[in-house]
């Protein structure tokens, strides 16, 4: 019997989501962890496929380089770090937005 893939699911169709390896930021609220070697189901409005957890590394929200705030959210020109922190809370109620203490976990995924 084979094991069903947990799920990872991504709010809109990102254009990393097309390349064979990308990363994602992932608050603790209570969500489900994925763990290195673990193969999930990554799902979007209209793409599903199959990756394999590379990496997995916490960090406080605030210790995040801005750079890789402006990739994982696709910032355009002119976001500020508080503007792609706001995306980013999209994800999340009202009540458990992000804040610059929060323990987040990005993860490195590729493709199978």
């Amino acid at each position: 019997m084979q094991m069903r893939s947990r799920v990872m699911d991504f709010s809109q169709d990102w254009k990393k989501l097309d390349d064979r390896m990308f990363a994602t930021i992932r608050i603790h609220r209570g969500e489900l962890e994925y763990y290195p070697d673990e193969k999930v189901e990554v799902v979007s409005p209209s793409k599903k496929f199959v990756a394999h957890v590379l990496l997995a590394y916490d960090f406080k929200l605030k210790d995040i380089p801005l750079a890789f705030l402006e990739y994982d959210l696709e910032a355009r020109s002119g976001e500020t770090r508080q503007d792609l922190v706001n995306k980013l809370g999209k994800r999340y109620k009202f009540s458990q937005q992000p804040r610059d203490t929060d323990i987040v976990t990005v993860y490195l995924l590729e493709k199978v």
